[in-house]
């Protein structure tokens, strides 16, 4: 054990030895560099003389970028160096990559590297970390600790560190040596490109060592933010401290003679003065404000006198000087302030009101529209010729015609604006302010696109003129989807209560046969009404497609159907034409019920609130687009829906509830209320494919389908379903109704002799009974009213059960008859007719079920005995439809069943 040992006592611990002091050369490169940021430019040099190391970090490239960009110069220094990093020889971006991560690897083993998130930025210094590349090719050094610090004391570094300041990373914390040694012929060049130079270059030994070496050639041409920044300082120095004693006679005024020149050196030395690159220049300042201020003035008056003379090539001079100096702001506002648009009188706001049109009415509305289409066309056209004087007095990078725009919509276009909408909202009619504020906006949308392309070719910021109009109308866009779902449920409510009172009026009128009774004319009375559909549809959206505002072309407001109770502008239609057109789409021998007519006109009244919406907030509020479309279309599906098809449905149920069968007297039998029924579910069919059209064509590519929840997909659905409850709650009833009709028929028309006929010996006619004819003839009108207008399921299921209380009616008439071996084949050649019948409506269960009724004639041919009885009890021949009871019940019915009777009822041993 040694004596130091022996002295300490057991269980102590020892002294850490003392740390050596730390002080600024001990900080991180990057700290450092921070540092001396703040400092003035002249004491960067007494820096730079401290030491080797602080010469190094004096002339690192982050500390003249930050100071360029101060002065408007960008673009420069490191980062174009690095980006011609592969301008030298083939083959050396790899070894370049390789070495640099060499080298990154002993940085980060210098004082503080362990602090570098990217050692590699100080690889090209060129200075103290080139020398370790030099180590890292040599391959000379003995240890990883010792070469930095031998090669640099040879090399001649005035901070040459010692070896416990280059060791390994597990090294108590090494300091650099601020001893300074004597200096020898330095193989390394400071700020010559540094080693992304020396491995461009074949000797390792001439890194950055001037103009013959390769990198020292690529350094110069890269013009690294040092060299750059030297020769701006140096340019600008004298210039800036020539304002201390001088101003106006400074000698910027004296070396430049051009306007757009001394704009431009003085706009540099302003910059120059706000860096602090001088300490202390206050007074400096000052004086250079205040000769920036004077030539400011000065380059306004001659601007100013330029522009009254109309002197393009003088304004366009003193434009340049102020756009050089400070931007040209203050010209450019000048431009505008004197410019005579704003000081026209052909459109006062204050006359608008009394250029309205003597007579009152909702026509008043469009004057008020066109009277501001036509103000948009004034100002339109006076902006365009200003476009072409902006296209020669300023540069594109002012911005003008954008600020131009922009104070005439804040001025001119808001005050006109204003006033109009105030005349149309003091009329009663809140359509024509809807109109009105549909057709301005319209106006300035379409205002901004054809300034955009203005033919002087002058760029317009669209999107920030578009902005600025959207908060224009802000204040009455805010409201607007309120007072226009008022409006549009008035005009509901009213197109409602006019169908109501026509209704009314009509009265209960005898019913005729329906000429929907005949499929032909079904059909073509459907392509007529969907012809007349999509001519509204298909129409041009109001103020969307066909309001434009330029030249003598522009459809004029009222053309539009955006005020759906104006005025009308054309010669009204003659009364029988008007008739013939009301005749195709509610005609009474249709239903007095439902109508086509006032669906068409809701559509139309949607159309015109649809196209006002999409215009307006597409323009002011286009995030609100979509729910503002599904308010708009929600309110029609609610008036058609809740409001015009359910009750016209319950009350034509109520009236199947009610309805009694039809005397057959005529050739027809037809239940009049079953028959209105069925077309009343062809109507609304014809009334869903309007609809369809209509969401497919202008509502759909607003909205978002996929979305289940949102309110639109909601309703449509909602309004699907209530028209498909309404035939199913209907459909029953209509079913009952037919069948009591087919019952009547066969009550009153079968004769008692059809099946029992009297002389057993006459021939009989083979072809159906009269009574058959009419029921299959009563089944036959009703239910091809129902073919393409339902599903085809619906269709299935509506046949099905008409089949099944068919065959019950048949069976109940069958049993209430009685029918002789004679006339069995009568029964048999009804059975068949209503066989065909059943087979003709393509549904297999009718026809299963038929088949059983044809089997039932052998029941009445067949003699007594086996042969009977074995029809009697073969089960599978009736397939489940009739019960061995029913069947017992329907042979009663022949005549000579007290004679076959013993064979029926005979009863027989089954052990079961």
């Amino acid at each position: 054990m040694s004596a130091k040992s022996a002295g300490t006592p057991k269980g102590a611990v020892p002294p850490k030895p003392s740390a050596t002091p730390k002080t600024i050369g001990s900080l991180p490169p990057d700290l450092i560099v921070r540092l001396i940021s703040f400092l003035p430019v002249p004491d960067l040099p007494k820096v730079a003389c401290l030491s080797r190391r602080f010469k190094i970090l004096a002339y690192n490239e982050d500390l003249y970028e930050p100071k360029l960009k101060s002065l408007g110069v960008v673009g420069m220094g490191r980062g174009a160096d690095e980006g011609r990093g592969g301008t030298g020889a083939a083959g050396t971006a790899g070894a370049d990559t390789t070495e640099n991560t060499q080298l990154v690897t002993r940085l980060r083993q210098l004082p503080g590297g362990h602090m570098l998130s990217g050692s590699i930025k100080y690889i090209g210094t060129g200075s103290l970390w080139g020398s370790l590349e030099e180590d890292s090719k040599s391959g000379t050094a003995g240890s990883p600790e010792q070469p930095a610090a031998e090669r640099l004391n040879e090399a001649g570094s005035p901070d040459a560190p010692t070896p416990d300041s280059v060791g390994s990373p597990s090294s108590a914390q090494p300091q650099i040596s601020a001893a300074i040694t004597a200096p020898k012929k330095s193989t390394i060049t400071i700020g010559a490109g540094g080693v992304h130079g020396a491995a461009k270059s074949q000797n390792a030994a001439n890194i950055g060592g001037g103009a013959k070496s390769g990198g020292g050639g690529a350094g110069r041409q890269s013009r690294p933010a040092r060299e750059l920044f030297r020769q701006v300082y140096t340019e600008l120095l004298p210039y800036f401290l020539d304002f201390k004693k001088r101003q106006k006679d400074s000698k910027v005024f004296k070396d430049f003679k051009d306007l757009v020149e001394v704009g431009t050196i003085l706009r540099r030395l302003r910059l120059f003065s706000q860096a602090k690159f001088i300490p202390d220049a206050e007074d400096i300042d000052f004086s250079l404000e205040t000769t920036i201020e004077w030539f400011e003035s000065m380059v306004l008056g001659q601007f100013e006198r330029a522009y009254d003379t109309n002197n393009i090539k003088e304004m366009q001079r003193n434009a340049l000087a102020a756009y050089q100096l400070n931007g040209g702001a203050a010209c450019a506002q000048l431009f505008i302030s004197k410019n005579p648009i704003f000081f026209d009188e052909t459109f006062n706001p204050s006359l608008v009101a009394s250029k309205l049109p003597s007579a009152g009415g909702p026509a008043v509305g469009y004057s008020l529209a066109d009277d501001f289409a036509k103000f948009s066309d004034y100002m339109l056209n006076n902006c365009r010729k200003q476009a072409e004087i902006i296209a020669q007095v300023f540069p594109p990078e002012m911005d003008v015609m954008t600020l131009f725009v922009n104070k005439v919509f804040e001025d001119s276009v808001a005050e006109y604006l204003t006033a109009v909408l105030v005349a149309a909202k003091s009329r009663e009619n809140l359509g024509i302010y809807l109109h009105t504020l549909a057709t301005g906006v319209h106006c300035c949308t379409q205002f901004v696109d054809f300034i955009a392309n203005n033919e002087a070719k002058v760029f317009v910021q669209v999107d920030q003129i578009k902005a600025n109009i959207a908060t224009l109308f802000k204040p009455y866009t805010e409201t607007y989807i309120r007072q226009e779902m008022e409006h549009t449920r008035k005009k509901f409510d009213a197109e409602l209560d006019k169908w109501n009172n026509r209704k009314g009026e009509r009265g209960v009128r005898k019913a005729t046969a329906p000429y929907l009774a005949d499929q032909e004319k079904a059909q073509a009375h459907k392509r007529l009404v969907m012809s007349a559909v999509k001519a509204v549809v298909f129409a041009p959206m109001a103020l969307t497609k066909t309001l434009g505002i330029t030249g003598n072309n522009r459809v004029k407001p009222h053309r539009q159907s955006l005020l759906g109770d104006a005025e009308p502008v054309v010669t009204p239609m003659e009364p029988e034409r008007v008739d013939a057109v009301t005749y195709h789409l509610d005609d009474d021998s249709l239903n007095s019920l439902i109508s086509l007519e006032l669906c068409l006109n809701l559509m139309h009244t949607n159309k015109e609130a649809l196209g006002r919406t999409l215009v307006i907030t597409s323009a002011t509020d286009r995030p609100k687009l979509r729910p503002n479309v599904e308010k708009v279309f929600c309110a029609l599906l609610t008036s058609i829906g809740e409001r015009h098809i359910k009750p016209a449905f319950d009350k034509a149920i109520d009236r199947l509830s009610k309805s009694q069968v039809v005397d057959s007297t005529g050739d027809k039998s037809v239940s009049m209320d079953s028959l209105q029924f069925f077309e009343m579910v062809h109507i609304a069919d014809l009334i869903q494919q309007m609809v369809d059209v209509y969401f497919n064509e202008d509502v759909r590519s607003w909205v978002d389908e996929t979305d289940f929840l949102s309110d639109i997909v909601v309703d449509k659905k909602a309004f699907e379903h209530l028209l498909d409850d309404c035939v199913a709650h209907g459909m029953d009833k209509a079913i009952q109704v037919l069948i009591n009709q087919v019952d009547y028929i066969l009550l009153t028309e079968l004769s008692p002799t059809d099946y029992n006929p009297s002389d057993k010996a006459m021939v009989l006619d083979v072809k159906p009974t009269k009574a058959c004819e009419k029921a299959i003839e009563c089944l036959n009108s009703h239910t091809k009213l129902l073919s393409g207008a339902t599903e085809k399921h619906t269709m299935e299921v509506f046949l099905g059960e008409v089949g099944v209380r068919l065959f019950n009616v048949i069976i109940k008439s069958i049993k209430r008859q009685q029918i002789s071996q004679a006339g069995a084949m009568q029964l048999i050649c009804d059975f068949n007719r209503y066989y065909q019948w059943a087979q003709a409506q393509r549904v297999s269960s009718i026809a299963k079920l038929f088949q059983v009724l044809k089997e039932l004639g052998n029941l009445y041919l067949a003699d007594g005995g086996e042969e009977l009885k074995k029809l009697v009890h073969d089960q599978s021949r009736y397939q489940g439809a009739l019960r061995i009871e029913e069947i017992y019940e329907l042979l009663q019915s022949r005549t000579d069943y007290k004679k076959i009777q013993k064979y029926v009822e005979s009863k027989e041993c089954i052990i079961q």
